[in-house]
């Protein structure tokens, strides 16, 4: 069987980014409001501090596919956050912009944003806040994103745009491999703990019970990864890596390893290191219930 020597997924940074960009998403949810979701929130933002914005413009700037993008917007107007004018710039096209309602709602859901702050960062201090702040900063500068308002100040929303992304450059690196940066996490994890249960497997990707079963599904019937019974618990199967599982690990391996040099080289390697160590402490803290 192909062997490989590779690193844990805990020293890609890509892949802390994206454990850290699902416990933002839990501490928002947290504290958020019943109707403010931080999309709608990020798209306020947005049109309050660039705005007027046309809908192609708005999906450009925030990487949304247009379709989507229209169903957020009728989502706006509907709660009368947003409204659609004349386009200063072009008559004959429809911008979008802030209504009164809306810039109240900013006002409204600043100490909110906060709140889901300072669960999300509890363990770290101000200064490692800031360190934080300023990596993901220095992993998206060429991205408008980056400087947006109201939620740009914060880490989770930086999170959330640096996870994007590292999720786009490791799709496109290891498309010519045939996986998913999701495949490389379930083959990588596999090639340390086989044989393991498929409840372990989600316990160590920090991801459902019901999204590991379709990830091992698809590694499966692409012949990656084979489920046996285990011996000792009848009920419940033992994964483990194929041949053709290591052989494709090792070229995903590859793949991965180049969109980590990206990192290094926007961060240094002892920036990049700072930075995995902040995001595992995020991720590892335990989620004190919010009052």
């Amino acid at each position: 069987m192909p062997r490989s020597t590779g690193q844990p997924l805990s020293e890609y940074t890509g892949y802390l980014l994206r454990r850290a960009y699902a416990r933002a998403t839990d501490c928002a949810s947290a504290c958020l409001g019943p109707e403010h979701h931080l999309r709608a929130v990020a798209l306020l933002s947005i049109l309050a501090d660039r705005g007027p914005l046309s809908q192609s413009e708005l999906a450009a700037i925030t990487h949304v596919n247009r379709s989507i993008m229209v169903k957020l917007v009728d989502d706006l107007e509907q709660h009368g956050w947003a409204t659609r004018g004349r386009n200063p710039g072009d008559r004959r096209a429809y911008a979008l912009e802030v209504t009164d309602r809306g810039r109240d709602v900013l006002l409204e859901v600043n100490d909110e944003l906060d709140r889901a702050e300072a669960l999300l960062t509890a363990s770290l201090e101000e200064d490692e806040r800031n360190r934080l702040c300023r990596y993901l900063r220095s992993l998206i500068d060429d991205d408008e994103l980056a400087n947006v308002g109201l939620v740009a100040q914060r880490s989770g929303y930086l999170i959330a745009q640096a996870h994007r992304r590292m999720r786009d450059r490791a799709a496109a690196e290891l498309r010519p491999v045939g996986v998913e940066p999701r495949d490389f996490g379930v083959l990588s994890t596999l090639r340390h703990e086989q044989p393991c249960s498929q409840q372990h497997m989600a316990d160590r990707l920090g991801v459902s019970a019901p999204a590991i079963l379709m990830f091992v599904d698809g590694l499966e019937n692409a012949g990656l990864v084979s489920r046996s019974r285990n011996r000792a618990d009848r009920r419940s199967y033992d994964l483990t890596l194929t041949d053709e599982g290591s052989a494709c690990l090792a070229r995903a391996e590859k793949a991965a390893r180049r969109v980590q040099a990206e990192v290094v080289d926007k961060l240094g390697v002892r920036g990049d290191r700072d930075l995995r160590e902040l995001l595992t402490r995020i991720v590892t803290q335990p989620l004190r219930p919010h009052n």
